[in-house]
């Protein structure tokens, strides 16, 4: 969620791919923008669509759907701005995502492009798949890699920035032990509800786990940049 205090702000069009949860869409929409957050969940977008009416979000302003990342011209759409947080790593055609969205937004929009890092260790239970079956199909990216990817379809790098530090990680794997082991016959309701109650607990620490992530060396789970579709291409 830190990297949401760069999303730009006002009546802009953002597209947000891998929508999840829903949290970066409404993130947007509170700033003024007019999103559209795609998954490939319907589970997903059902409740995405129910917390948007609870927080009194209009449709018009914040609207969800079920759609491929490869299909993203079927919008007939332009963008000012698109989030793809933690989607990339899971599908296989990288490269062909990457160059549709350098279509669909308009010349000097924004792509906020959060993936995992090449050089970190798997988390526990983390399986890389030769399919897209919902698993990761690449451990992740470096960079280097991402941003030539990004260069070739005609952006230029704005920022790069890191997130979730070696505690933070340790944390996580936890979590995705106790969902693999003791909570594995849970819904994800009920896995919902568990890491709420671990978030509660979490939460008063945070600034200590912040603080170690800063200075305790490791590689970080994430990388992140900004990318600007360029407004003149030679």
């Amino acid at each position: 969620m830190k990297f949401t205090k760069y999303f730009r702000a006002g009546d802009i069009a953002t597209l947000d791919i891998g929508c999840g949860n829903g949290a970066f869409s409404f993130a947007a929409a509170n700033l003024g923008n007019r999103v559209i957050g795609i998954d490939f969940n319907k589970e997903k977008l059902k409740r995405c669509l129910e917390f948007r009416d609870y927080l009194k979000i209009k449709p018009d302003r914040c609207d969800f759907m079920v759609l491929n990342a490869y299909d993203l011209l079927s919008l007939q759409k332009q963008f000012d701005q698109v989030i793809c947080f933690e989607t990339l790593e899971h599908i296989k055609n990288d490269e062909e995502v990457l160059e549709l969205i350098g279509k669909i937004l308009k010349p000097g929009g924004v792509l906020h492009l959060c993936v995992p890092s090449a050089k970190r260790k798997p988390y526990y239970g983390e399986i890389i798949s030769e399919i897209e079956n919902g698993n990761h199909v690449r451990l992740g990216y470096t960079f280097e890699n991402l941003e030539k990817m990004l260069r070739n379809f005609g952006f230029t790098i704005l920022h790069r920035n890191t997130a979730v530090g070696i505690t933070s990680q340790r944390l996580l794997n936890l979590i995705n032990w106790l969902d693999l082991n003791l909570f594995k016959n849970l819904s994800e309701r009920g896995k919902d509800l568990i890491h709420l109650i671990i978030f509660i607990v979490y939460y008063p620490f945070s600034f200590v786990i912040k603080f170690l992530d800063k200075f305790i060396p490791g590689e970080p789970l994430n990388i992140f940049v900004i990318a600007e579709k360029l407004k003149f291409l030679e």
